[in-house]
């Protein structure tokens, strides 16, 4: 569908609201606020970078919900707003902008925001004369920091006081623009907490994205059936499928879905819901999300981990940022230092949950254990997660002695969000190489007694500790203290550690 914009008025004039060109497809500009949002600090620093690398006298982030046919501004830095009339050709033609200064006027380039198959938001710089035009730089620089934009904006917004159901059926219109039929089958009207609806309005969404991206479908079918105490969400299409068990039970019909899924997944273990997918090569797939339901929220008082990336190069800082925006939907707030500052200071300062960090920034003097301490005598000291491609010997002995919860390399993308996402949960997780170093410390072994010997080959075979004590005529608590007393005399962390390292 096309859209035929009217000529642009010059850059530094602000029509009035009812002047603002719209889109005849997805575009309205009512919705269009005259104020600058600034809530959330990643776009503020999208914004900041934005204006860095191009040299801009004001930057803006601009949201577009091409579902329900609306854009607004969420954040900005500098004089005025954007110029209407540049956001709305980018969002009717998707193609970055440029607008040359005119005489004692600014120069202006605007750049889309996609995430997958959407168009979400629009980046947008101004520049004062003597400046006379962006360059092709320029935009390519934008076009970078455009996708930082798209992670923040991902979780901005959401139902933005629509009814789910509303949401759903915008949602299926637009799916219906890509030439894919959506028909929606809805059985009562769902009642549902505000963050609840959210959730599932999310995952409903991305289900979608990779619809209309990879499945290849002509149809696709939203069902939303109510429940005694649970919500039941099925999104089938006719698509092309994938063998499920060949992929590990991940969707994975085509390059750049996994991503998607683990988004999808946290969402619904954020709800203490379960994520099913059925599919089948050439049958299309059925993926069922199925969430508890009530008045609150299925799990009142969780909050998101907050995470704090160190690093001394900023190529490293920002992929390690964007890989857990991706990967691991689940952690909240994530900032960045480069370690030339008093780490343990700037630890106190922000108050994070996990500290991801290079050991040479940690420790510059290579005294790890030293560092180490200096972090845990915090008054509420951070998981620590070593970020290396590789770990020595006797360094990742001392990291685990310290407490650190796992070491990874910046480039594991999904490990990285594995090993972070446990942290925030107060977890341990090491590679199985990583555990064999731990296992071959001879002294982790020592004084372990008879009884303990065997009560590790039955955890190792997965048996509780009802089931332990049953078979070994003791008391559960008996079990306990022994399985306590083998995470200490081994140096393991956790069950699953303990059971790696009597493996060797």
């Amino acid at each position: 569908m096309s859209s035929t914009m009217p000529s642009r008025p010059e850059p530094d004039t602000d029509p009035e609201p009812d002047e603002h060109p719209r889109s005849a497809t997805r575009h309205s500009a009512d919705h269009h606020t005259g104020a600058l949002l600034g809530s959330d600090p990643l776009l503020g620093r999208v914004v900041a970078r934005l204006r860095a690398l191009t040299g801009a006298d004001a930057g803006w982030v601009v949201r577009v919900d091409e579902a329900a046919g609306s854009w607004a501004v969420e954040a900005g830095d500098g004089p005025g707003l954007p110029p209407a009339d540049v956001v709305a050709e980018v969002v009717a033609t998707r193609q970055s902008a440029v607008v040359p200064a005119g005489p004692g006027g600014r120069s202006v380039l605007a750049v889309p925001v996609r995430r997958g198959p959407r168009l979400v938001g629009v980046c947008v710089v101004a520049a004062a004369a003597p400046r006379r035009t962006y360059t092709a730089a320029d935009r390519g620089l934008a076009e970078l920091v455009a996708d930082y934009a798209a992670l923040a904006l991902a979780d901005h917004g959401a139902l933005a006081g629509r009814g789910l159901m509303e949401g759903l059926r915008q949602e299926l219109a637009w799916t219906e623009g890509t030439g894919v039929r959506a028909d929606l089958v809805a059985v009562g009207q769902p009642a549902l907490d505000g963050r609840v609806a959210d959730e599932v309005f999310r995952v409903v969404q991305e289900a979608l994205a990779n619809v209309v991206a990879h499945a290849r479908a002509r149809r696709v079918q939203v069902g939303v059936v109510p429940g005694p105490g649970t919500l039941t969400v099925l999104v089938e299409d006719d698509g092309r499928g994938f063998d499920v068990a060949a992929h590990g039970g991940l969707h994975e019909a085509a390059s750049g879905t996994r991503r998607g899924l683990a988004a999808m997944t946290a969402r619904a273990r954020r709800l203490d819901g379960e994520l099913e997918i059925e599919s089948a090569p050439g049958d299309g797939t059925v993926l069922r999300l199925t969430v508890p339901c009530g008045a609150e929220p299925a799990s009142p008082g969780r909050t998101r981990p907050s995470v704090l990336v160190a690093a001394a190069r900023p190529v490293v800082r920002a992929g390690v940022v964007r890989l857990l925006q991706l990967g691991a939907p689940d952690l909240g707030m994530v900032s960045e230092v480069d370690g030339s500052e008093d780490l343990a200071a700037t630890c106190r300062l922000l108050d994070p949950d996990v500290l991801v960090v290079e050991p040479d920034v940690l420790s510059p003097d290579g005294d790890l254990a030293v560092a180490l301490g200096r972090v845990a005598d915090l008054p509420a000291p951070p998981a620590v997660v070593l970020l290396a491609s590789s770990c020595p010997d006797h360094r990742l002995r001392t990291a685990v002695a310290a407490g650190v919860k796992g070491c990874v390399g910046p480039d594991d993308g999904g490990r990285l969000a594995a090993v972070v996402t446990a942290a925030g949960r107060g977890e341990t997780s090491f590679a199985p190489d990583q555990l064999g170093v731990l296992a071959a410390a001879p002294e982790r072994h020592r004084g372990v007694t008879a009884r303990e010997q065997e009560v590790r080959g039955l955890v190792a075979q997965g048996f509780t500790d009802r089931q332990i004590a049953s078979a070994l005529s003791i008391s559960a608590k008996t079990v306990e203290k022994h399985v306590g007393s083998l995470l200490r005399k081994t140096g393991a962390r956790n069950r699953t550690m303990l059971v790696h390292l009597g493996g060797r």
